[in-house]
């Protein structure tokens, strides 16, 4: 008899990506696919929910806000809460519409993040239980150069009103963004090839902080700066 005891195995981590495209050959779902293989090549796991394809419905309904009496998670919403509190990262892929993102995505925001968060939870970022702590990684698209988007104020007005106030409104650790910009249909090989090259050093790098617990570490850090904030040891 063997008395050696079998080293357990390591932690595998999970990469919850939420895409917002309708259209199924776009290059958002090949900014899917590469960040994806990446990430299963770190031997890492990753969930893709594509909202326009699963047919998710964006409609927040008045029976679903948080200050209704009894409020209780629509079923499709009970299950995307559940995809959300097991993953380690969120990953939001979606091209940029008329200086925002799609409503689909508003929607999932609304109705999956938002979830019995009412807006005093949010004042106070208290922390949505099912993502506080977790790093928040976006890759968005545009059609249009980032230079004339940057001249139009849109990038540091998406930054401020969707990356920084969900990171910090949610309790979430960290947000960062990648921009890719120029996307059209004729674009060159070598252009589409630089980009994805660019998803795949992120996807690498969110895996090797999510590997060295440097995610943890920042999640600690911010848990400590909300507390000291409201007024708690």
């Amino acid at each position: 008899m063997n008395d050696t005891a079998t080293p357990a195995a390591p932690a595998t981590f999970n990469h919850l990506v939420v895409l917002a495209n309708p259209a199924p050959d776009g290059f958002d779902h090949s900014i899917v696919a590469a960040y994806a293989q990446e990430v299963e090549r770190h031997h890492q796991a990753v969930q893709v929910r594509d909202l326009y394809a699963l047919g998710f419905d964006p409609v927040l309904r008045a029976s679903e806000r948080p200050t209704v009496p009894d409020w209780s998670p629509a079923p499709d919403i009970t299950a995307e809460l559940d995809y959300l509190r097991h993953c380690d990262i969120l990953v939001f892929v979606y091209p940029i519409w008329f200086g925002l993102p799609p409503a689909m995505l508003k929607g999932y925001v609304e109705r999956v993040l938002g979830a019995g968060y009412s807006f005093r939870d949010l004042q106070a970022s208290v922390g949505q239980p099912s993502v506080a702590g977790k790093p928040l990684l976006s890759f968005s698209t545009s059609g249009t150069s980032l230079p004339w988007l940057d001249e139009q104020g849109q990038v540091l007005s998406l930054k401020d009103i969707f990356d920084v106030y969900l990171w910090r409104g949610l309790g979430m650790s960290q947000a960062d963004h990648v921009r890719i910009d120029c996307v059209v249909p004729d674009m060159s090989s070598a252009y589409a090839g630089e980009q994805l090259e660019r998803v795949r050093q992120a996807a690498e790098k969110a895996c090797a902080q999510l590997a060295s617990g440097r995610y943890h570490e920042r999640a600690e850090a911010a848990l400590q700066r909300r507390r000291t904030s409201l007024g708690h040891d």
